[in-house]
């Protein structure tokens, strides 16, 4: 056990609409970093092929799952976009702008990409608010203790 594991997180899956190509990733790095305007962080492994579309494009979706949502979670966290269109598998929603909103989603923020830096082996995203929408008002999967909870 280590203090870092302590750092509990909602589960999310950030999502892209790349000329088409539509890919998510799990993600447990997310945080709100700004009131006014609202913006968001989200954090990216460098070898992602969700990473390589984020740079391709200027707005993202963080798609909150709930708790009954644990399988689409792994399953969106360990198989890569690059060979599998992982929402052949789960069922989803196009957002107002565009953006694919999958199965077990409680709630989701549009973002503006506002900017992005490098941390260690991750890309952070910046994205500013422009839409929110709460679906189901339910708790989210956390992340914690290095594992879904």
């Amino acid at each position: 056990m280590d203090a870092l594991g302590k750092l509990y997180t909602s589960t999310a899956i950030v999502t892209v609409n790349v000329e088409g190509k539509l890919n998510g990733i799990t993600v447990a790095w997310v945080t709100r970093v700004s009131w006014q305007p609202p913006m968001v962080a989200v954090s990216i492994g460098k070898t992602r092929y969700t990473r390589e579309l984020m740079d391709r494009t200027d707005s993202f979706a963080v798609c909150i799952l709930g708790k009954n949502a644990k399988e689409i979670a792994e399953y969106f966290g360990t198989v890569s976009g690059r060979n599998t269109d992982k929402f052949k598998k789960y069922p989803y929603t196009m957002s107002e702008g565009n953006l694919p909103i999958p199965e077990g989603t409680i709630a989701y923020i549009e973002c503006d990409k506002a900017g992005q830096f490098e941390a260690g082996d991750h890309i952070v995203y910046l994205g500013t608010v422009r839409r929110q929408k709460v679906l189901r008002d339910e708790p989210p999967l956390i992340f914690g203790e290095h594992e879904l909870l």
